[in-house]
């Protein structure tokens, strides 16, 4: 059985390099992939589906930082800055994001965030004191 960790780490890695079928296999056939306050995606299709249409809204950059990574059994935690850039908009944004780890793939993404810090960045307001100064 593989780490629950390390297949996190891969599947962001994959996902970093915009590399959808790096990604469909470290997924379940029925995974769930929710960005909370949207619909849920079902299946591991409508989530490379949900991927491939983030990948052409931010084609400058789509790239997952760990910060930090904590485990409970199959369940995985991490604290990410999410940096997303394209040509309307670019994203440097704090992330928590919790996977299920079954058999070695990810049955379930749930990615929680500020949408108000969305729109601050949006609208170029300065959030330089709204996140922690590590990042």
């Amino acid at each position: 059985m593989s780490d629950p960790i390390d297949v996190v780490r891969r599947f962001c890695a994959a996902l970093s390099g915009r590399d959808t079928e790096a990604v469909r296999p470290l997924l379940t056939d029925d995974a769930v992939y929710q960005n909370v306050g949207m619909a849920a995606n079902v299946g591991v299709d409508a989530v490379v589906a949900d991927l491939t249409n983030q990948y052409s809204m931010f084609p400058e950059e789509y790239r997952f930082d760990i910060k930090h990574v904590a485990v409970n059994g199959n369940v995985v935690l991490t604290e990410r800055i999410d940096h997303l850039a394209g040509p309307a908009m670019k994203l440097v944004l704090p992330v928590m994001g919790t996977f299920v780890v079954d058999g070695g793939r990810i049955s379930r993404w749930t990615d929680y965030f500020d949408s108000a810090l969305i729109a601050k960045i949006l609208g170029g307001e300065d959030i330089g004191s709204l996140v922690p100064p590590s990042y």
